[in-house]
């Protein structure tokens, strides 16, 4: 869809900045549908700590739209504004970089003749990271779920060669909004990178 930010480098830094701006840009002109099989949606982490997040998390909320996420610290944020169906768009990425690698908290505007649909817009982010780094990225084990009655979709990421890296994505319709959650770091990272992920995903909110 859009691309904020132009990169070509494959250092680790510079690979996962990349997923984060695939996370803001990917899928405005995908338009194939959904492959992943409906599945019972899984029950969040809902415990008393979350009414007081543990030291170092951040609720963030992306401002225009009210939709919040808790991150892992406090978030540096992305900001892309383009032309897509004759309408202008905004995406906003808050990014956090963690001791396992770095995650993701995404809203796109969404046209509104848009025809959203979360399988195309996965296989659309998958395409932009591997347009942005030159490094080939699959995704794996999709599966449909709800958030808030809204669809959302659950993938897998990881490269497929050179550098291995791995990580988890959920994408949210929020109607009028993308909403997006990346987590991605280094392939021994594995089991901290799912935790956050997580975490992250249980905390979401959207009015």
């Amino acid at each position: 869809m859009f691309h904020a930010i132009r990169t070509s480098n494959r250092t680790k830094r510079l690979l996962l900045l990349t997923v984060a701006a695939a996370a803001v840009t990917g899928g405005a002109v995908a338009s194939s549908t959904a492959n992943a099989a409906p599945v019972t949606p899984r029950a969040g982490v809902v415990t008393a700590i979350r009414a007081e997040l543990r030291a170092g998390w951040v609720k963030t909320t992306d401002a225009p739209t009210g939709i919040t996420a808790d991150l892992p610290g406090k978030a540096t944020v992305e900001k892309h504004t383009e032309r897509v169906l004759g309408q202008e768009v905004t995406n906003r990425a808050y990014l956090v970089e963690t001791g396992e690698g770095f995650v993701v908290f995404a809203v796109t505007e969404v046209p509104d003749a848009y025809d959203m649909r979360l399988g195309a817009e996965l296989r659309s982010f998958v395409e932009g990271v591997e347009k942005e780094t030159g490094t080939s990225f699959v995704s794996t084990g999709a599966e449909e779920t709800t958030v808030e009655g809204r669809p959302a979709l659950d993938a897998r990421i990881a490269t497929d060669e050179g550098e291995r890296m791995t990580g988890s994505t959920r994408l949210i319709d929020g109607d009028r909004y993308l909403v997006q959650v990346v987590t991605v770091g280094p392939e021994a990272n594995e089991k901290a990178l799912e935790k956050t992920h997580r975490e992250i995903v249980d905390s979401i909110r959207i009015p």
